[in-house]
């Protein structure tokens, strides 16, 4: 009896210890990584989390989390949450709001950015009535070669390979450059995931 008791130990002991062994850590797959554009120009390798995300019948439903602006004070550095609908059909953005989904009856997203944006004109609502609908339709294939919101030399010696048509468009915005640059760009990593996970 005594004998049994300890092979029975030892066996518990033996699965505990190949229970603690180390695993390589894996890179979750709702972490997603942008090249995060500041004011200056200095881009960071930063995070973007999806929050959610729901497969409908013809778009998917993403929530996404990401920090735009990096120049506030700690205590009031916000996260961002763009709710985000993707069509299935061309891999192109149908929804995004940082306030009601779809339906207009959930808060799915959060600016979590100054509104307005200090010294612009560039209020949530502009963002809403035109910032985003020229996002609207666009494909990761579209926004290819559009990395800051200018047609000009952004600092750091940013440019664009292909042109943004809207030129009044961007004067709106021109202050608003942290906001605008990196929506695009998680925008632009939110795309290439969903041709990776639903391009058939």
């Amino acid at each position: 009896m005594k004998k049994l008791f300890v092979l029975l130990a030892l066996l518990l002991a033996s699965f505990t210890l190949m229970g603690c062994q180390e695993k390589a850590p894996e890179e979750a797959s709702n972490i997603l990584t942008f090249d995060h554009l500041n004011g200056h120009g200095t881009v960071v390798e930063r995070k973007a989390y999806i929050l959610f995300e729901y497969e409908m019948r013809d778009y998917v439903k993403y929530q996404i989390a990401y920090v735009a602006c990096t120049c506030r004070a700690p205590e009031v550095n916000y996260w961002k949450v763009a709710y985000v609908e993707i069509k299935k059909s061309d891999s192109s953005l149908q929804m995004i709001s940082f306030g009601e989904d779809g339906t207009g009856h959930y808060t799915a997203g959060f600016w979590g950015d100054s509104n307005p944006v200090p010294e612009t004109e560039a209020t949530l609502e502009a963002f809403e009535t035109q910032f985003i609908p020229w996002l609207i339709g666009k494909t990761s294939s579209d926004l290819d070669g559009i990395e800051v919101f200018t047609n000009g030399t952004y600092a750091g010696g940013i440019k664009n390979t292909k042109p943004i048509a809207e030129t009044d468009l961007i004067d709106t915005f021109t202050g608003a450059s942290v906001s605008t640059n990196n929506m695009i760009r998680v925008m632009k990593v939110l795309l290439q995931y969903h041709e990776n996970n639903y391009t058939k």
